[in-house]
């Protein structure tokens, strides 16, 4: 049985139906879980914002966050993503997505304190209906 890689050939792998994800295929992602999976317009605003807000870049505007940028990359128009905007978005997704794990961690404690309110309550009721 030959394999399909030797020494001669190893630069040539084949990919098969699978294709080797992109840096804006990459940070398309990352907007998407920055932008909180919205409709088109609303995502790219709110990662914006978002952006801008943890990386405003006022001394140097030309590399300032804009909508327009990530619609190029969204709409196949730009195929750079520069080292600092990747680094950039993945601290951004990173940080967003710990937020949220944080707040539905939360919501799940605040809803079992709620529950347990409520049964405490319903006993206090039941005990004094029974005097």
């Amino acid at each position: 049985m030959k394999s399909e890689i030797s020494p001669g050939n190893s630069g040539n792998l084949k990919q098969g139906a699978r294709r080797k994800m992109s840096d804006v295929a990459t940070a398309n992602f990352l907007v998407e879980e920055i932008g909180a999976r919205r409709h088109v317009g609303d995502m790219f605003h709110a990662a914006c914002r978002e952006l801008r807000a943890r990386f405003p870049h006022r001394d140097d505007p030309e590399n300032q966050w804009t909508e327009r940028r990530l619609r190029g990359w969204w709409n196949n128009e730009s195929r750079v993503v520069k080292h600092f905007q990747m680094v950039e978005l993945f601290e951004t997704a990173e940080a967003l997505r710990e937020a949220r794990d944080a707040h539905a961690e939360y919501k799940a404690k605040t809803a079992a304190l709620r529950q347990m309110a409520q049964l405490r309550a319903e006993t206090v009721a039941r005990t004094v209906a029974e005097r």
